[in-house]
């Protein structure tokens, strides 16, 4: 066996024992490790795609759609100050999270949806985070809960969700879990959801498990939001099964078309 795969397989053993939270996590690993499956690939699903191609709109269309009477702003034009001091936060790290993804989105969801109880999957940075406390510290008593398990094998776990200022953090909880942890006992705090935005666990195993659990959650009018549905089928089996109707939106990642599932829970 080569010497580097054998020592990078010791440092993710001896990261995985010094985190006993994760060892129901780390019992998976194994398990897709020795039955070959590995970890799953995030290369794109044609039939997905097409799916998504087939019902896809601008994300002023899906507002005009869900709340005729809002007008959708861009949260970066609103708080440009707040969104500097992020990016200069993440220029200064020697690491790479990604981007911010669909924070106008989730920030608009929050306000149209005047929620108060939001659950997260999958924090990074912390730019959808930011985004939705932005919009919850508007309402007294609300609450952000996020689960997200660190990136495997890294040891800078404190900067998860690093672009949030301080004075936002007081309505928010991070539960540092998988999902398979995480989303139950986030769930077990807060009862019942305005607005859920799933963007952790990309596998279609992953998704499946908890589609129906966050929007099981939500109360009747809320929302699940879900990013990167064209990875795999797993959000479109999960709206057949339950006979939904999602609205697609189309978006862009550095130029890469992407694609949000919105699903309204209607009672």
């Amino acid at each position: 066996m080569d010497l580097k795969i054998t020592k990078h397989r010791l440092r993710i053993l001896f990261w995985f024992a010094r985190r006993p939270r994760l060892y129901k996590q780390f019992l998976r690993e194994a398990k897709a490790f020795i039955s070959r499956k590995g970890h799953p690939s995030l290369a794109t699903c044609p039939e997905a795609e097409k799916w998504c191609a087939q019902r896809e709109i601008d994300v002023e269309s899906a507002f005009e759609r869900l709340f005729p009477s809002y007008s959708f702003t861009e949260v970066t034009k609103l708080f440009p100050e707040v969104f500097q001091v992020g990016m200069e936060i993440t220029e200064r790290k020697s690491f790479n999270w990604g981007g911010q993804g669909n924070i106008s989105l989730n920030y608009n969801l929050a306000e149209a949806l005047e929620a108060k109880n939001v659950l997260e999957t999958g924090v990074a940075y912390g730019w959808s985070t930011l985004s939705i406390l932005l919009s919850l510290s508007k309402r007294s008593g609300s609450k952000l809960l996020s689960v997200d398990m660190p990136f495997i094998g890294v040891t800078n776990e404190k900067d998860i969700g690093c672009v949030v200022p301080k004075r936002l953090r007081s309505q928010w909880t991070l539960l540092s879990y998988p999902d398979r942890e995480g989303i139950p006992k986030a769930l077990k705090q807060m009862g019942s959801a305005d607005f859920c935005h799933y963007d952790s666990d990309k596998s279609y195993s992953g998704k499946i498990w908890a589609f129906p659990k966050l929007f099981k959650a939500l109360k009747p009018g809320g929302i699940l939001a879900v990013d990167d549905i064209s990875d795999n089928l797993a959000f479109i089996d999960f709206c057949e099964q339950e006979n939904l109707v999602p609205i697609v939106i189309k978006t862009f990642d550095t130029q890469v078309i992407k694609h949000v599932g919105l699903i309204v829970k209607t009672e």
